[in-house]
């Protein structure tokens, strides 16, 4: 014959099973709204160690140039033979 186990433990492993669910829920709930925080905090430290430092980047200009410019610095001034760069040379140019 099978044995029969009391209704009491019955509903006493039920309580047990909802309150560990229930943990995981919180947990999980917890461990989301904890990244969240910490990714915004981070997102803002960065922000305030950008804006008080100073960078090469903070120098710096950029002007867009057609290709044309390019190619007409390529036919006409560039010299092959020259001890300087292609680069410096048309840094020069421009």
């Amino acid at each position: 014959m099978a044995c029969q186990i009391p209704k009491e433990y019955d509903t006493g492993r039920k309580l047990i099973g909802l309150f560990i669910a229930c943990s995981g829920v919180f947990v999980y709930c917890f461990s989301i709204i904890y990244f969240d925080y910490i990714r915004a905090v981070e997102k803002n430290n960065f922000i305030q160690f950008d804006v008080q430092t100073i960078t090469a980047g903070d120098y710096t200009i950029e002007f867009d140039m057609a290709h044309t410019c390019y190619d007409f610095f390529k036919e006409t001034y560039y010299n092959p033979n020259s001890p300087m760069s292609e680069l410096a040379q048309f840094k020069l140019y421009v």
